[in-house]
């Protein structure tokens, strides 16, 4: 009996492995099952890539008007999708109100659920790129999803901003940062946790030099041997304008650098 039992409470918890959790400012609101899931929002096979990739997905409004109402989206919100990994993604509300975001959670085609020999389960945003090309570009397409996170972005991650009356580039910095650096390094203890603090306890400007701080971003690999740091995507427009506004950004926080 006791082996049924513990069998039976094995199975009940590698179930509630797979659920989404909901969460607002970082308390957990509720959890879906697959199932669940697919009850709330109709599953699609998405065709991305001509064909190349192919999902069952879930798209992801009704399931966050359900759970937090017509009034899910807002100017300062923004929803964070949490990896089992560390990996913490921020996306604006507005673009998942505007444009059309899933959450898949297998193949359509019969290939493993898997990109380069990664597992992408339970969950993976994805983005109807071939209506709308611009999300191919920046990136935010987190896979191992396991919660969803409401919250207003200049509280959640106010120790991120820029200094008051930064100037344009190190403005146009932290945006280009926010998106396609955040999700997996910090800045003062917020953001991913797949990469390094860049600001605390010390700035990585105070330890770098400009120049090798502007080949890190471009191209880790050449920098350092076996780095697994992606460099800052090259379909970026402006892209040698943008790693420099980076690193202005990074020099700004460095006088507001948590010890």
């Amino acid at each position: 009996v006791m082996r049924i039992l513990g069998l039976l409470i094995g199975l009940t918890l590698a179930a509630q492995a797979d659920d989404l959790e909901m969460r607002q400012s970082g308390k957990a609101v509720t959890h879906f099952s697959l199932q669940q899931l697919k009850a709330i929002s109709s599953p699609q096979a998405l065709r991305l890539d001509g064909g190349i990739h192919n999902y069952w997905a879930i798209p992801i409004q009704p399931l966050l008007e359900k759970v937090y109402g017509k009034a899910a989206y807002g100017e300062d919100i923004t929803f964070v999708f949490v990896c089992r990994d560390g990996y913490r993604s921020p996306v604006k509300a507005e673009e998942l109100k505007r444009l059309p975001a899933f959450l898949a959670f297998a193949s359509s085609d019969s290939k493993p659920f898997v990109l380069e020999d990664k597992p992408l389960g339970p969950f993976y945003l994805i983005w109807d790129s071939e209506r709308y090309p611009e999300r191919k570009v920046g990136g935010n397409w987190p896979f191992q999803v396991v919660a969803i996170d409401r919250a207003s972005f200049s509280q959640a991650y106010a120790a991120t901003l820029p200094p008051p009356k930064s100037s344009p580039a190190v403005a146009h910095g932290f945006a280009v940062f926010r998106k396609h650096c955040l999700s997996c390094h910090q800045i003062n203890s917020q953001g991913g946790n797949m990469g390094v603090d860049l600001n605390s306890p010390y700035s990585v400007t105070e330890y770098f030099q400009k120049p090798y701080l502007y080949k890190l971003i471009d191209n880790p690999q050449k920098l350092r041997n076996r780095a697994t740091m992606p460099g800052l995507d090259r379909s970026l427009p402006n892209r040698k304008q943008a790693i420099q506004d980076i690193i202005a950004y990074l020099e700004a926080k460095a006088a507001q650098r948590r010890a």
